[in-house]
């Protein structure tokens, strides 16, 4: 019975995680460049052993005593960026600009560099190529890109050019994906340096956020469903622990 409870409450609060998970990527179903998180899954005896292993004895101990080895399927244990690529949508846009591969190098005002694939650029008043937050758009050597007032022209490697001179090259990186921490809707940081491609970057579209507003939903339905469901035996099993307990306590008297 103890097991019971444990594995339920378990359950509980892994589909209120996913809740708020799936919550969110529906809630950037339009947010240019977003990628969703989706679950991992794992043996529960393996959650479960890493979930004893930072809780220091003697609870850790009872715990392992008391609760011993349980085998109960498979068990959402954490949460991953899906890096799959949106849809590309036209804009028409001269500084919107949509990746096929890697990330934007942007600089936060205050100097922080994070990786995007959201590319509503534009320029401020100073001419410099920037983000709709209004961090700046770094070129291959790290710096920032400044514009004419002339239309520019954007290759699929990331030179720009304006009346045919060029003026900067975009920097576009890549990353494995343990690499990349999310720092944002839209935005990761990472504390190794990427690697230098081509990006394959096209002028005038943006890329839609990869979030499937069907599957979420769907899956966010499934996961309310077990978590009432193991509300429901967390309970019934709390229930029969007190009918139990109580029991006992007459056979003692």
């Amino acid at each position: 019975m103890i097991k019971g409870i444990y594995t339920a409450f378990t359950a509980l609060e892994g589909a209120w995680r996913y809740q708020d998970v799936l919550s969110n990527n529906i809630a950037n179903a339009t947010t240019t460049g977003f990628k969703r998180e989706i679950g991992v899954r794992q043996s529960f005896s393996d959650v479960l052993l890493s979930q004893q292993v930072p809780v220091p004895a003697p609870l850790s101990a009872r715990i392992q005593q008391v609760v011993g080895q349980i085998g109960t399927g498979s068990f959402i244990a954490e949460f991953s960026t899906d890096f799959a690529g949106g849809a590309f949508q036209s804009t028409g846009g001269e500084l919107d600009l949509a990746l096929g591969a890697g990330f934007f190098a942007i600089e936060a005002p205050d100097g922080q560099i994070f990786y995007t694939r959201d590319g509503r650029f534009g320029r401020d008043t100073n001419g410099d190529l920037v983000t709709s937050s209004g961090s700046y758009v770094l070129d291959v050597d790290g710096a920032r890109i400044n514009l004419p007032h002339d239309r520019v022209s954007v290759g699929a490697d990331g030179l720009i050019t304006a009346d045919g001179e060029p003026i900067a090259t975009i920097q576009v990186v890549d990353f494995a994906p343990t690499m990349l921490t999310r720092a944002g809707e839209a935005h990761f940081s990472s504390t190794q340096p990427g690697e230098l491609i081509d990006g394959g970057i096209r002028q005038g579209y943006l890329e839609a956020s990869n979030t499937n507003l069907v599957e979420e939903l769907t899956t966010l339905l499934a996961v309310q469903r077990t978590f009432q469901a193991n509300q429901t035996l967390l309970a019934r099993l709390d229930g029969t622990l007190d009918l139990a307990a109580g029991q006992i306590g007459q056979l003692g008297g």
